[in-house]
């Protein structure tokens, strides 16, 4: 059951009333006639008074009015900074802050609804909920993944099983068979000998009896003629026997199993042993900072914008700087088309971690997320995705024709390929949609959510159109001469590099703008940008030999010598 709001005024007088509004500067109920009462006093006269149903909609979202550090209400926002702060921070910790910097609240916020504050906010919680679906969904696979697992080794050890029985088996049925032969064998041969023993038993038992009739029934000549021979054979027989016996070898049968068998049961302890691996998952994480626009106060005029050089990178060896990029955890990608191409990797001090091999020359860069970047090869006509910590998973998306800039915005890569126009794809290289616009002298492209700006090296102007590919505003500057890179900040100010060797800031709406001078004493003219919207950095390739990183200044601040 909801709760009932009370007007804070009657029930201060103990009168309990019913409040029909709520004021959210005072952040307390008001009854018809306490309205009416607020509204007539000045002070509280232009406080913003809501509804009882419309305070109900926001009553659950806490936001902090006061400051953590000194229990002082926010007051100010200090824009050089970025951040809320109270009296006593500002006094404390912002006194090189000058008074531009220092505004209150009530003047940060006017128009906030209108600019990119809230919508950036909610791109970056829809890319939060898109890591999250993702890794649910990635869970929910590995948990299929697990059954699938599960059944597949169930089945291994029953094929193990099922294979060694048929092995043994035949192993054993051989095993038998030669005992089978060999028993055979030694039947046979003792059978052979047995049958002549007999027949030698049966001729001596008849030598016996000869003897016996011969002394009963002979002559004395007859038996000593007779003696003589059963002798002689007698002799003859014995000598056989004995011979027969001397080199007779019994045999006997035994089995000796094979040694792998028998240290088989007792090495062998356990069948198998079952191990859970862990790979990283090759889930892309969308990191919700980039694109994030931080809270900016009352857009700045265009003429305020200043660049102060941060550092400049000399790149060793000859080169010819096509793209260059910042990415969200500082590390700095440089795109060299100079002779079989590269990708040069370096970290925010300017020193060289190594260089990412290519498979052509690359052109166009974009950050996907902070380890994942989308690489264009020009007239090789494919695009490459490279996860920059691990080399060797990469995506590769083949067009027809040449294809140049590129931009990455919402999960979805904006591509200028010649003859077509600006293909859409999504991440897994289907193409979504190709927006019809001539490109036949345009190289470089930068979105936000609901714009694309593009360079249109021929003509010497810039481009903005919608997402869908209306036009919205053409830029044509005389100190704008071959335009090439291109790069867009939080208050889409668009930054243009040319060979008029500057760079040239255009206001979001088209109608104004400022040359930025870079280098006075470099030889060559800018050719790629990137703005870091979290950093508040212009990274600036030259077309030969560096690239410079310059801190965007929105307004002008008061040196120590200025008066």
């Amino acid at each position: 059951m909801t709760s009932r709001l009370y007007c804070g005024p009657c029930e201060y007088e103990s009168i309990p009333r019913r409040a029909k509004k709520w004021c959210t500067d005072c952040e307390g109920g008001l009854c018809g006639d306490c309205e009416k009462n607020h509204k007539s006093i000045r002070v509280t006269r232009y406080h913003n008074i809501i509804s009882v149903d419309d305070y109900r909609q926001i009553q659950d979202i806490s936001v902090n009015l006061e400051c953590e550090m000194h229990d002082e209400k926010l007051d100010r926002y200090c824009k050089r900074h970025d951040i809320l702060v109270c009296f006593t921070c500002a006094f404390s910790n912002h006194k090189s802050c000058s008074s531009s910097d220092l505004i209150t609240i009530e003047e940060a916020a006017k128009n906030v609804k209108e600019s990119s504050v809230l919508s950036d906010i909610e791109g970056k919680i829809s890319r939060t909920l898109q890591n999250l679906k993702h890794c649910i969904t990635n869970l929910n696979i590995a948990l299929k993944n697990v059954d699938r697992d599960e059944q597949n080794i169930k089945k291994t050890i029953e094929d193990t099983r099922m294979n060694l029985n048929k092995y043994l088996d035949k192993l054993q049925e051989n095993l038998l068979l030669d005992l089978k032969t060999k028993h055979e064998n030694c039947k046979s041969k003792y059978n052979e000998i047995l049958n002549k023993l007999n027949q030698q038993q049966k001729e001596v038992e008849n030598l016996r009896e000869q003897s016996l009739k011969m002394k009963r029934f002979a002559s004395n000549i007859h038996t000593f003629l007779g003696s003589c021979q059963l002798n002689k054979t007698i002799d003859e027989k014995s000598g056989m026997l004995e011979e027969g016996i001397k080199y007779h070898r019994i045999n006997g049968m035994e089995v000796e199993i094979h040694d792998g068998l028998s240290s088989l049961m007792k090495e062998v302890t356990h069948f198998g042993e079952i191990k859970i691996f862990e790979t990283m998952s090759s889930l892309p994480f969308k990191d919700p900072k980039i694109d994030h626009a931080q809270i900016n106060g009352p857009l700045q005029n265009v003429s305020e914008v200043r660049l102060q050089l941060n550092r400049k990178i000399e790149i060793k060896r000859s080169a010819a700087i096509s793209g260059c990029l910042m990415l969200s955890d500082d590390r700095i990608i440089i795109a060299d088309e100079h002779g079989k191409g590269r990708l040069i990797e370096y970290n925010k001090y300017g020193k060289r971690i190594h260089d990412i091999a290519v498979s052509g020359k690359p052109y166009g860069l974009t950050a996907v997320d902070t380890d994942l970047i989308a690489v264009t090869y020009g007239e090789s006509k494919y695009l490459e995705i490279i996860n920059t910590k691990k080399n060797s998973e990469r995506k590769k998306e083949q067009f027809s024709t040449n294809c140049w800039g590129i931009s990455y915005q919402d999960q979805k890569l904006y591509i200028v390929v010649e003859k077509q126009g600006i293909v859409v794809l999504d991440l897994n290289g289907k193409t979504l949609n190709t927006i019809d616009i001539d490109v036949s002298k345009v190289f470089d492209i930068s979105t936000t959510r609901d714009r694309i700006f593009y360079t249109d090296w021929g003509n010497n102007t810039v481009h903005c159109c919608s997402i869908a590919g209306h036009e919205i505003w053409i830029f044509r500057d005389e100190s704008l001469s071959r335009p090439r890179g291109i790069s867009v900040d939080n208050n889409q100010y668009i930054f243009v590099a040319s060979f008029s060797n500057n760079l040239t800031v255009i206001q979001h709406d088209g109608k104004s703008s400022k040359v930025l001078p870079t280098e006075p004493n470099e030889r060559h003219s800018p050719w790629a940008v990137h703005y870091n919207k979290e950093k508040k950095i212009v990274c600036l390739g030259y077309k030969h030999g560096s690239v410079a990183l310059f801190n965007v200044i929105p307004s002008i601040v008061k040196m120590n010598n200025e008066p």
